[in-house]
């Protein structure tokens, strides 16, 4: 069965996180998934590679003292994990009538994330993650490398979710778009809303093509044109709009890398009020 995998840690986005996932989950009928990665070790974790450069005694028992003060504070750490993990079920149970599955892996986020992540799955994570939002950051450290290392699709939400009716999907003329449109086609979840076909140029009979395409695949859509700048069309389309989702191409290496990458998609990521969906 295909899967959609909620990211749950204590960020002010995990509310928003599990009920993007809840709602991707009913409606393509998915199994939901709380996937949760402790990165805590206690200091009895590292003790052994140090035991045998003590030569004070003193310096040894103030160490079995700290492992055990650590020892006890990640026993709490997995008790709030458990008390997060039933507070999210929970939610999801009483809202969406679901049942989610869980995940715990220990260790670092994006080594433990990718083990676990299937092409076939989406992905929801929040923008910030527990420490970003400590730090007050308007973007998580590990999201970026997340959307870059992930094979399988991914959403980005913040600390709130609205259901989305409609999304953008930004085109232009090229191999990797074109298999981008394909994917678009073929996803259990966007045809179930309207797309707005934008395209940002001067060859604005470029979309006729993509757009009988996705039409013949089932999906409703609406074509626009506009000029200048890619990522500002975009976001000021989508504030016009009103539009709940953007979704944008994978991280490549491909000629266009200007469009996929760096001020275009990086842009877009940084600056939008609303969910994305990375498409791979």
């Amino acid at each position: 069965m295909k899967r959609v995998i909620a990211c749950i840690d204590s960020s002010p986005c995990v509310n928003a996180v599990a009920e993007a996932a809840a709602w991707v989950a009913k409606q393509t009928n998915r199994e939901l998934v709380l996937l949760q990665v402790l990165d805590y070790y206690p200091a009895s974790y590292h003790l052994g590679e140090i035991s045998g450069v003590i030569g004070f005694e003193s310096n040894a028992m103030l160490l079995k003292e700290l492992a055990e003060l650590e020892q006890k504070q990640s026993e709490l750490a997995l008790d709030y994990s458990n008390n997060l993990l039933d507070h999210i079920s929970e939610l999801i149970q009483q809202k969406y009538n679901i049942t989610a599955t869980h995940i715990r892996e220990k260790g670092d986020f994006l080594e433990q994330s990718f083990q676990v992540l299937q092409e076939e799955d989406v992905v929801v994570i929040g923008r910030v993650g527990e420490r970003s939002a400590e730090l007050n950051k308007p973007i998580g450290s590990n999201v970026e490398n997340f959307i870059r290392g992930a094979k399988c699709t991914v959403m980005t939400v913040g600390e709130n979710f609205k259901p989305p009716t409609r999304f953008i999907f930004a085109y232009e003329y090229s191999p990797t778009c074109v298999n981008m449109m394909k994917r678009v086609a073929q996803s259990d979840l966007l045809k179930l809303l309207q797309c707005h076909l934008l395209y940002v140029g001067d060859h604005p009979e470029v979309l006729n093509e993509p757009s009988q395409y996705l039409k013949n695949a089932g999906l409703d859509v609406v074509m626009e044109y506009r000029y200048g700048d890619v990522a500002e069309n975009i976001l000021e389309y989508q504030a016009e709009h009103a539009i709940q989702l953007i979704v944008l191409g994978a991280f490549s290496q491909s000629k266009i890398r200007q469009f996929f990458l760096g001020s275009v998609t990086t842009g877009i990521f940084r600056n939008s009020l609303v969910p994305l969906l990375v498409v791979k």
